[in-house]
């Protein structure tokens, strides 16, 4: 398996947009370097292990009560 992919393969395994990764990004949820990277060729690349233990550790959001 790939460790790092660029952004649009991993949109297009994820589900998520690139607006949702830039989002991610902005926030400081992932880390350049770690979750992140733009080398040499300029286009952003996604390390798919890294983003797997984000999503594995994350806490869920608290929803309201309705």
């Amino acid at each position: 398996m790939l460790k790092w992919v660029k952004l649009e393969k991993y949109c297009e395994l994820s589900g998520d947009t690139p607006d949702a990764v830039d989002s991610k990004k902005r926030s400081g949820k992932w880390l350049e370097g770690t979750h992140w990277r733009v080398p040499a060729d300029g286009r952003v690349w996604i390390n798919l292990e890294e983003v797997e233990k984000w999503a594995e550790t994350s806490k869920p959001l608290k929803r309201r009560a309705a």
